[in-house]
């Protein structure tokens, strides 16, 4: 039983640390509004979600290089997406 948890476990955090970052995503994206976002928050999950690609690589876990790559990326678009729209990151 607790072997069938662990495995479960394994196999929904990669996939739910991929989606988290969807719904902000896509809000800033289609609202074209991100000065509610933190850019200090932006940087500090992209280089979270890097170290963690970086781990999967070392351990050769597929999954997590998996998971990896898609978090990196959907960060470094939101990170994007907030110099594109948030106005006080403009030069005036």
């Amino acid at each position: 039983m607790l072997n069938n948890i662990k495995v479960i476990v394994a196999i929904l955090a990669p996939i739910m640390n991929c989606i988290e970052s969807f719904p902000q995503l896509y809000k800033s994206y289609t609202t074209k509004r991100v000065k509610d976002l933190s850019l200090h928050s932006l940087f500090l999950f992209l280089f979270t979600s890097i170290l963690w690609l970086a781990h999967g690589y070392f351990i050769q876990d597929s999954s997590l290089i998996f998971s990896g790559v898609i978090t990196t990326l959907t960060n470094l678009f939101l990170l994007i997406l907030y110099f594109m729209y948030n106005p006080s990151t403009h030069s005036k």
